[in-house]
């Protein structure tokens, strides 16, 4: 009698760790429990046909931005997780720049439980390492990682967990070093940004969009703060995970530190590298702070090198979800109102069409978007892969799909997207989790509170081979 298994996925292109397979995948319970050739005998009980699509792992993001609690009106862990769903996302890691921000134990095992009820997919949580003496309690509780900002000001740069201060930083980075954890930084030197807007104010340029973000994205304003953060994080051993690494300075500075050994991570969301002037004109702030980067060619050009060098090591989302009415507020005044984007539910198509145009392979995006974050909280191979034993986390992808974003497709409870009107080339068709099917066809069919919580994996550091960027080379400890 022949073996029979729950699932099989059969006649897709299967991209497992070690290269892409024309094979079908096996799922028992949660797990993938073979990758066979087509013709083997296996029953299934349940068939899923995938011929002329990519099977590639669910993606694990470790920026997300769920708003709960306290601000449930931009979006909640059920909003954020079905976005993930329809947009081939099955792990995210939510923030803790909420009302009452997440610095304690205390108000993290209360954001966990509501989370646990609503979240449709797999989560984590960074939280606030702002309070010494909560950081190994958290730690202990079982936190994915912590989050900190440099960057301070008005709502979503949080002034209550901000640390721009080296000292603070330094003793942070001594603390969560003795936990095994990363701590995933906002990179910034906010006095610097003050003098920046106290000259162009005394220079009589308009008090508005264009000159903050102009400001705000200027390359020495998170170089400066790259340059420190990578001095104390070596010194005291801690686990530097690099956020918004958009500004060629930076990720020269990080170039050289992975160089010389040392163990550091950097990611870069899509909005600075892809959103241009046009789309700033035709969307005002839906697309801020986009619009700068893009018009900087050296800029430009060492992104898209160091997204296939190694130099960065992922592509995370900062999905960040406002109302209109809160990027009013930013319009009226961009230093103190709110800013950011919903990002899930179209972040694969437009890697996707990166893959497309042969800006990066389809294997390295998997890497940027999955293997990677996976790795960074320990939870590789468990999540970020295909092979036996893994999760049966899956998104099977049509790479000739034509995708066009509208308002009125997005999951996210604010309703836009950045995005709208571009046309994509490439996108999921079906998100599969664990073994149970939570998205077809742009729909959500995973149910409330089927996410788990993921915990951060302390880890020790591993032998530099070379197989891999330094600040990936570590293992459970």
């Amino acid at each position: 009698m022949s073996q029979q298994v729950d699932t099989r996925i059969v006649g897709g292109t299967v991209h497992t760790p070690s290269g892409p397979l024309e094979a079908d995948v096996l799922i028992t319970g949660e797990k993938i429990s073979g990758i066979v050739a087509r013709g083997d005998a296996t029953v299934a009980a349940n068939t899923i046909k995938a011929s002329g699509l990519q099977v590639i792992p669910g993606l694990v993001d470790t920026h997300a931005h769920a708003r709960t609690p306290g601000l449930e009106y931009k979006e909640d862990f059920f909003t954020v997780s079905q976005a993930c769903a329809v947009g081939g996302v099955t792990t995210y890691t939510d923030m803790p720049n909420v009302d009452p921000p997440t610095d304690t134990l205390e108000l993290f095992e209360q954001k966990r439980e509501i989370a646990d009820r609503d979240s449709v997919v797999d989560w984590g949580h960074l939280c606030s390492p702002n309070k010494f003496d909560e950081i190994p309690k958290m730690a202990a509780a079982g936190v994915t990682g912590f989050k900190m900002f440099q960057v301070s000001g008005g709502y979503p740069h949080d002034p209550r967990i901000a640390m721009g201060e080296s000292e603070r930083v330094y003793e942070a980075f001594q603390r969560i070093a003795d936990t095994g954890l990363h701590c995933s930084v906002h990179p910034f030197n906010q006095p610097l940004m003050d003098v920046m807007t106290r000259q162009a104010m005394e220079a009589g340029l308009p008090h508005d969009q264009h000159t903050f973000s102009e400001i705000y994205t200027n390359e020495i304003i998170w170089s400066s703060g790259v340059a420190v953060l990578l001095e104390l994080a070596r010194v005291t051993g801690a686990r530097l995970h690099v956020l918004h690494t958009h500004a060629a300075a930076s990720l020269r500075l990080i170039k050289d530190a992975k160089a010389r050994g040392q163990r550091v991570t950097a990611t870069v969301d899509p909005k600075y590298y892809h959103l241009t002037p046009a789309d700033v004109e035709k969307q005002g702030p839906r697309a801020a702070p986009g619009g700068i980067v893009t018009e900087q060619p050296d800029r430009m050009r060492t992104i898209w090198e160091s997204l296939n060098d190694g130099t960065l090591d992922m592509i995370d989302s900062d999905h960040a979800p406002h109302t209109i009415e809160d990027l009013a507020r930013y319009t009226a005044d961009p230093w103190t109102g709110p800013f950011g984007s919903p990002q899930y539910e179209y972040m694969l198509s437009l890697a996707l069409t990166d893959v497309h145009d042969g800006r990066f392979t389809l294997r390295r995006m998997i890497e940027l978007m999955s293997e990677n974050a996976a790795r960074l909280i320990g939870q590789y191979p468990t999540k970020g892969a295909i092979q036996v034993g893994s999760d049966a986390d899956l998104v099977l992808v049509d790479l000739d799909k034509e995708v066009v974003p509208s308002d009125e497709k997005t999951y996210s409870k604010v309703g836009w997207t950045p995005y709208v009107d571009w046309k994509f080339i490439g996108g999921p068709v079906l998100t599969m989790l664990r073994g149970t099917v939570v998205a077809k066809d742009g729909k959500v069919t995973g149910e409330r509170g089927f996410g788990r919580y993921i915990k951060g994996t302390p880890q020790q550091a591993m032998p530099l081979t070379g197989e891999r960027a330094p600040g990936l080379m570590f293992e459970p400890r």
